[in-house]
Parts: C-alpha cells; sequence; structure tokens
C-alpha cells in the first residue's frame, strides 16, 4: 500500500531545482504536510504508547532522513526550511516521549477511545483499593485517620484553588492547618486561600459600592466600600469610593479618614490624593486640600474634577 495515499504533493514542489531525488523529496514534502496531523507518536513512526527506547531508536533513525546537517554541499532550496521544520518537531517529540513522566501523561492525552476508557476503569479500580486502604488503616489507627484526612482536604483545597474557588479552598485549607499545624505546606496555602479569598471578597464589595453610588445610594455604597476595605485595607479604591459615598452622605469627617486611608495604601494614585483633597475642602482646610488637588494633578493630569476643584481654589485664594 502506497504510505503517500491520499496525500496532495505540489508538482511545483517535486520539480524543484534542488540535489535530492524524487522519493527523498516526497518523503520530505510528505512529513512537513502531515505535521499539524500528527501525534508525537507518528512524527516517529510508532505506535501508541510505544516505549522509551523504542522512542530513542526511531529518532535516531529519523535524523538519518531529516537533519539538515545529512545533506553537506547539496542545494536543498526550499526543502532546508522543511527538513528544519520537521526535525524540530522530531526533537519535540523525542524530548516528550524519553522522559517517563511527560511519556505517561502524553499517552493518557492521546489514547485512542476504547483504550482510554480502559485507562479510566482501571484509575477508578485502582483509587477504590486505595481508599479501601485508607479506611483499614483509619480504623486501626486514629492517626492515620488523620493524616488522611488532612491530606483529602488539602487536595480538595488544591483542587478548587486552580478552579477559582478561593472561599472553598480558605474553608478546607485552614481546617487542614488546624489539624496539622507543624505542616510548613499547608500553612502556606491556607494562607494563600485567605488572601485570594480576602481579595475576592473585596472586590465583590467594591462592586457593589460602584453600583450603589451609581444607584444614588450613598449610605449602602459607604457600607459596601467599607465592607470592601474590611476584607482588604490595602484596597485604595474602596477607601476612595468610602470617601466619595461619605461626602455624599454629609459625613466630611468619614471622608477624610477613608481618604487618608487610600492614600497610605496606595501613595503613588491620584484618585487618592483627589479624594484627599475634596475631603479637606469639605471640612474647609482649603490650604491642605489645595496641595492634595495639586499632587492628584500631579500624578494624573486626567482627574477632570481635581482639576477643576483646584483652579476654583486657586482663584479663591487670589481673591
Amino acid at each position: 500500500m502506497d504510505r503517500y495515499s491520499g496525500f496532495a504533493f505540489d508538482p511545483a514542489d517535486l520539480q524543484e531545482d534542488v540535489d535530492l531525488d524524487a522519493e527523498r523529496r516526497r518523503e520530505i514534502l510528505f512529513a512537513e504536510g502531515s505535521l499539524p496531523r500528527w501525534t508525537h507518536w507518528d512524527v516517529l513512526g510508532l505506535a501508541w504508547n510505544a516505549p522509551v527506547e523504542a522512542a530513542r531508536a526511531a529518532y535516531l533513525e529519523k535524523v538519518k532522513v531529516f537533519h539538515p546537517d545529512r545533506y553537506p554541499g547539496k542545494r536543498l532550496g526550499s526543502y532546508r526550511a522543511r527538513l528544519e521544520k520537521v526535525f524540530r518537531r522530531l526533537t519535540e517529540a523525542r524530548d516528550v516521549l524519553c522522559d517517563e513522566a511527560r511519556r505517561a501523561a502524553y499517552a493518557r492525552q492521546t489514547a485512542p477511545a476504547d483504550e482510554f476508557a480502559r485507562m479510566e476503569l482501571r484509575k477508578l479500580e485502582d483509587e477504590r483499593r486505595s481508599a479501601e486502604r485508607r479506611a483499614r488503616l483509619a480504623r486501626q489507627s486514629p492517626l492515620v485517620a488523620r493524616a488522611g484526612r488532612v491530606a483529602d482536604l488539602v487536595r480538595r483545597g488544591k483542587e478548587a484553588l486552580q478552579a477559582g474557588q478561593v472561599a472553598q479552598a480558605a474553608n478546607d485549607l485552614v481546617l487542614a492547618q488546624g489539624m496539622d499545624p507543624q505542616n510548613a505546606e499547608v500553612a502556606a496555602l491556607a494562607a494563600e486561600a485567605r488572601r485570594r479569598a480576602a481579595v475576592q471578597r473585596a472586590g465583590d464589595a467594591y462592586e457593589r459600592g460602584l453600583a450603589a453610588e451609581a444607584m444614588g445610594a450613598p449610605a449602602r455604597a459607604l457600607a459596601a466600600f467599607r465592607e470592601a476595605l474590611e476584607a482588604d485595607p490595602r484596597h485604595a479604591r474602596a477607601a476612595a469610593g468610602g470617601a466619595r459615598a461619605a461626602l455624599a452622605a454629609g459625613d466630611a469627617v468619614a471622608a477624610r479618614e477613608l481618604a487618608e486611608a487610600a492614600v497610605r495604601a496606595q501613595p503613588s494614585a491620584g484618585f487618592a490624593h483627589e479624594a484627599l483633597g475634596l475631603a479637606l475642602e469639605a471640612q474647609g482646610a482649603r490650604k491642605e486640600a489645595r496641595r492634595a488637588l495639586e499632587r492628584a494633578v500631579e500624578l494624573d493630569p486626567k482627574l477632570e474634577q481635581a482639576r477643576e476643584r483646584l483652579k476654583r481654589l486657586r482663584w479663591s485664594f487670589l481673591g
């Protein structure tokens, strides 16, 4: 059977003036054209799940054909680039299939449907047996039971973190840390999960604050912005939003307190200094307000409200 059956060769490529015989041209063109649909096994001419030794041997054989340096002094024309392309893919295939861990993962990824089903059944059976062994050990030893529970919580927590379910991850990992307080890895994971959960809570509360602010409900906006700050005290935008909401609610003291928190959290943020300037102006501290607004505009010239208020303050000083 013709191994090139169904493959369409471009006559112009076959007739190019190069120092390669017709069969070698067909072999190179066929390999290059097939790369997009070939797995690493196909590239090396191997059956699925062939062992590492077979992959290494196949690579060495393929190199004899597809390494550009195998044709010293020959005119290769466009075939040089084709050879280089195929050789790169051969090397990639070798790197994956000659590494036991990567090869095992790739074999699973590229398994035929019937083989994949068998692998899944074997995996489920192995998991069932492992669970039975853990259960037997747990019945015999409370320490083993606790270690198994910690391991389950950590596994579930890691999966939740990867899925972005940070609140669930924090619950599981904090519980695991309580059961095994000397475990440094669990402590680090729990701290990271708590941090990410706090950031997520702060982000959600901040969005609620913006929505309430847009609806003209300053009291609700202020409560939401404060909730965001409780979750993440470094959330400068929540602090600045709280300052705006407090001003809208007529509480200049709270507005200044929140604006100062925004500046402490992010000293280089123009919006934080703008919030402080507006709060200071509302308290009648016009000189301090002007300095804060000047700093805001210096950091971010696009702050239109800061520019407008600063202009008014300057004119009032001139008057």
